[in-house]
């Protein structure tokens, strides 16, 4: 957990010292996750090509339920890799409200065990495995209504402190 000092550094962008004040919180008022960010493309509700999904703290990891639609296909009927790839990413990234840690993708792999259908309600769960000093091991499942698990990923997280955000931020603003 990083002092509240480092967000300091976020105050000529109240966006980002909400955001990393949100990310470094362990407290949440109900089991219900909030967004990373409204923008958020994979749980951002002002997104609009996003996957809103909405995760809920279960024990020491993370639930949500999610439904790929036509925004999302890659063969007929059935979700996009990348899709799906981007939901299991962002799950994890509910995790660290969990972890309480602000950290970043290092290396995501997925295994896509049976086709992720369209317009078909999966459960998601994801967990923290272990850390070893700034990395974090994550796993994630995907399941149908059935239980068959669909697909999973392994993540390797590297915690970060908040100047990895607010060193790149003018960048990003530029290329807007």
């Amino acid at each position: 957990m990083h002092d509240a000092k480092d967000i300091s550094l976020t105050s000529s962008n109240p966006c980002m010292s909400d955001w990393l004040s949100s990310m470094q919180t362990t407290e949440h008022d109900s089991a219900l996750l909030p967004p990373h960010h409204g923008d958020c493309l994979g749980c951002g509700p002002a997104n609009p090509h996003g996957h809103h999904l909405r995760a809920y703290r279960h024990g020491d990891g993370v639930v949500a339920g999610h439904v790929f639609d036509g925004r999302h296909v890659g063969a007929p009927g059935i979700a996009h890799g990348g899709a799906v790839a981007t939901v299991l990413d962002d799950l994890f990234g509910f995790v660290l409200y969990v972890v309480g840690e602000l950290a970043v993708t290092r290396k995501l792999e997925v295994d896509y065990l049976a086709p992720v259908l369209l317009q078909t309600e999966y459960t998601l769960h994801a967990q923290m495995l272990s850390r070893n000093g700034r990395k974090l091991r994550l796993r994630a499942k995907v399941e149908d209504q059935n239980g068959r698990v669909v697909a999973t990923a392994d993540a390797l997280f590297i915690v970060v402190g908040p100047a990895h955000f607010t060193s790149r931020a003018p960048v990003i603003q530029a290329r807007r």
